[in-house]
């Protein structure tokens, strides 16, 4: 009895150390005193651009009491980010590297993060029936993202040379498109007024990702000769990009559709390029110096040529047989008229030929001055010849001598 009593006694302080160390072993590992950790590596807060890429680093790690921190392994949990003013968790799951790291950055399978300040914390979730207990950041961690700029401009152009309607072209500039080297995907909206305020035309047109090549848009519509109409364009970045682009305002396009005539198309309001402008003037000038210089070359060729004294003469044609002119020989500058004397009579009697001479100048060319006529080649005519006539009774003005039947010969 004695022996069975021991032995059962025996047995049951057994069962109990048995107890005690299974419970012991059952304890967390926070109620041995350990503790796990998680911090941000990455010094803060951090500035970036929308859509610029961005990293933030933790890490996780264990603490013993007394003892030292070692760091967590891929098997002994992962981490979830959570960003202040986004619903739900920005990252899940996030996987522990074998240095106790997380890395935290944009997905490039969710949205891009939208301008704006946020505070990033994490948590690390153990294992299931793991011996580590979890645990959170402490001190929030400061981001902000700052939005990139989108200036879209719009021009109308009627250029005959393009087509016969107006063409609408818009372009996108920016500090978006210096960082990412093309325009942001979105549509562009176009409509047109009528000078009664009516729309007579509207468009739409896609704005690709990435995009540099202008989007262009003719209006079709018939619009009216001679009229003002005004363009109203808006471009709208995809969802996706809108949160983080600031987009400006465009003004509204007025533009005068050509009248038919020539003074209406160039009053229009056509953008003409500057080196035609100066062109077309160059010509215009040339052709009315001319038509001036030509002017005067007729003028001085049809018109009567001064002489010396400046009085002006009548021109006269070579060959014309009323081209005759009188010179008195003091004019020509000739020598008197030699006198003869008279036969048989008295040798103090003589008598003169007229003191005048007529002289006929034919065919020749009149100058602007009278030349030196002593040396001018003349024709001068010493007598005249009658034809014998029936009625005409022929006179010997020849004297004979006195005492002499016949003349001199």
């Amino acid at each position: 009895m004695i022996r069975r009593s021991v032995t059962r006694g025996i047995a049951l302080i057994g069962a109990v150390l048995v107890g005690a160390a299974m419970s012991l072993v059952a304890l967390p590992a926070s109620a041995a005193g350990v503790d796990t950790g998680l911090t941000f590596e990455t010094a803060g807060p951090i500035e970036v651009s929308f859509g610029e890429e961005w990293l933030i680093v933790l890490n996780a790690e264990v603490r013993y009491e007394g003892g030292p921190n070692l760091p967590l392994g891929p098997g002994d949990g992962t981490v979830d980010v959570y960003l202040s003013g986004i619903g739900g968790a920005f990252a899940t799951s996030l996987a522990i590297q074998a240095d106790g790291r997380v890395y935290v950055s944009q997905s490039s399978t969710a949205p891009l993060l939208a301008a704006g300040s946020y505070e990033v914390s994490a948590i690390y979730n153990p294992v299931p029936g793991g011996f580590y207990a979890s645990s959170q950041t402490g001190s929030p961690f400061s981001l902000t993202v700052t939005p990139l700029e989108v200036v879209p401009s719009v021009q109308v152009g009627i250029d005959s040379a393009v087509s016969e309607r107006p063409i609408i072209t818009a372009n996108v500039s920016g500090s978006y498109l210096d960082s990412t080297g093309g325009a942001p995907a979105g549509t562009w909206k176009f409509d047109v007024t009528g000078p009664s305020g009516d729309v007579v035309f509207e468009s739409e047109r896609a704005q690709l990702q990435g995009g540099t090549d202008s989007v262009r848009v003719e209006i079709t519509a018939k619009l009216d000769k001679g009229e003002r109409y005004t363009v109203n364009s808006t471009f709208v970045p995809v969802a996706e990009l809108a949160g983080g682009l600031t987009v400006s305002a465009i003004s509204p396009i007025d533009f005068n559709t050509p009248a038919g005539g020539l003074g209406d198309t160039i009053g229009a309001a056509v953008p003409t390029p500057l080196w035609l402008a100066l062109l077309l003037l160059a010509l215009v000038l040339a052709l009315a110096t001319a038509a001036i210089v030509l002017g005067v070359k007729l003028r001085g060729r049809a018109g009567p040529t001064p002489d010396a004294t400046g009085a002006e003469s009548e021109r006269r044609i070579p060959g014309d047989p009323t081209n005759v002119e009188v010179v008195s020989p003091e004019q020509m500058g000739l020598p008197e008229p030699a006198t003869i004397p008279e036969l048989g009579g008295d040798t103090g009697a003589t008598r003169k030929l007229p003191t005048s001479t007529t002289w006929l100048l034919s065919d020749v060319e009149p100058a602007t001055s009278l030349p030196d006529f002593a040396d001018a080649p003349t024709e001068r005519i010493d007598a005249v010849v009658i034809p014998a006539d029936d009625s005409t009774e022929l006179i010997d003005t020849s004297e004979t001598p006195a005492g002499d039947g016949k003349a001199d010969s």
